[in-house]
């Protein structure tokens, strides 16, 4: 039955561009479907069933195709302009982050302020870049599922699996942007320029840890 339910999505997506991203999203739906047949089965309904109820949910697959061949299923235009915003921040982010080693270099080996001043200065400039970052993963639009069908439920799942993909990529970015920034001012402050380099292999570590922990927060979920 696994296999019948196979060849029908694959009908299903005939549609479908011949892409990467079409073979992942029509995968995924499958993995859906299996899962609630087999949801269904062990519940007590028998094959033909949890086959028919679950082919009968699916709903408007000509809508995801659309949305495929538009590069998202999301409207194509709102994903440009989301896209521009995304960039401008990240940019912006960047660009404070970058300033807050110059101002602290600027202030420590130019004006000789003193270097509680100048460190808190960067650091407020750098708060500033990450509260940018997390608001730019945390602001973007959230599918709205129109009914409880399973393409528009995996319309909904896939929308909240990209939103967590660009928080977990923002989480990094800003991990590294301040492990960089640590190794100058560790460099800069004591001048151990041939161990600080220790700090990228803790950044890493870090790194991992990030990715291990949304995998398990996903895993207990299900």
């Amino acid at each position: 039955m696994i296999e019948k339910l196979r060849k029908n999505v694959e009908d299903l997506f005939e549609a479908a561009p011949k892409t990467h991203r079409a073979y992942e999203l029509k995968e995924e739906l499958l993995s859906n479907l299996i899962d609630k047949y087999n949801d269904l089965v062990s519940s007590g309904k028998s094959e033909e069933e949890a086959f028919k109820s679950v082919m009968s949910g699916i709903g408007d697959v000509d809508e995801l195709i659309k949305g495929l061949k538009d590069q998202d299923v999301l409207n194509y235009e709102e994903i440009q302009k989301r896209r521009e915003k995304s960039a401008l921040v990240l940019s912006v982010s960047v660009g404070l982050y970058i300033m807050s080693v110059v101002v602290l270099l600027i202030f420590n080996e130019v004006f000789q302020v003193n270097e509680v001043i100048s460190v808190s200065l960067m650091l407020t400039i750098d708060a500033i870049a990450t509260g940018l970052i997390i608001y730019n993963a945390a602001s973007r639009s959230k599918y709205i599922k129109a009914d409880d069908t399973l393409v528009e439920e995996f319309k909904e799942w896939k929308s909240t699996t990209n939103k967590e993909k660009e928080l977990i990529k923002s989480i990094k970015s800003i991990v590294w942007l301040i492990i960089l920034a640590l190794y100058f001012i560790i460099s800069f402050t004591f001048g151990i320029w041939a161990f600080s380099w220790v700090i990228f292999i803790i950044g890493a570590a870090v790194e991992k840890v990030i990715t291990l922990s949304f995998e398990l927060r996903k895993y207990k979920n299900e």
